[in-house]
């Protein structure tokens, strides 16, 4: 029998371990984000299920506004919801906006701010901003996609195309 140092044999038998335990989950979540267009995301299908705060059934995402879990958007004014590809933008106690969270210059979905002064969102990525009007173009001369809000008794109904 071959005998080996400690450092050989970790060397040799601890990247293979290592790629076992995190598997081709990790792997597939490094994709560029082109082939992930059309999938539809979802943490929570049943619209009877509230524990996360929001719901969704087909195109359609509910969200209670006062659920803990969106008290960023109550005090921030936006919130990524990177599980439903969106962000939501706060414009008074009764109107709301909801975009895509894909960056138009890259697919970017969770480098983003919100830049309240100049009412832009703001990709950390490559330093690129898109107003928060659904109509302007932003620095790439790409819009953000807008997707259609209403506000009903403390729930806000955002409709995906």
């Amino acid at each position: 029998m071959k005998k080996i140092d400690r450092r050989s044999f970790l060397n040799d038998v601890c990247p293979a371990i290592a790629i076992s335990m995190i598997g081709a989950t990790f792997l597939e979540s490094c994709s560029k984000g082109s082939d992930d267009e059309g999938i539809n995301v979802s943490l929570n299908t049943d619209p009877a299920n509230e524990s996360l705060g929001f719901a969704v059934k087909d195109n359609v995402v509910e969200v209670d506004i006062n659920h803990p879990a969106f008290a960023k958007l109550n005090s921030d004014r936006w919130m990524n919801i990177t599980a439903q590809q969106m962000f939501l933008l706060k414009i008074s106690e009764s109107s709301y906006r909801a975009f895509t969270n894909s960056c138009p210059h890259q697919g970017v979905r969770n480098s983003w701010s919100y830049n309240q002064s100049e009412n832009r969102f703001v990709c950390s990525r490559h330093g690129n901003s898109y107003p928060s009007d659904c109509t302007s173009s932003g620095t790439t001369g790409n819009v953000l996609e807008c997707y259609t809000t209403s506000v009903t008794a403390q729930k806000l109904q955002i409709t995906k195309p």
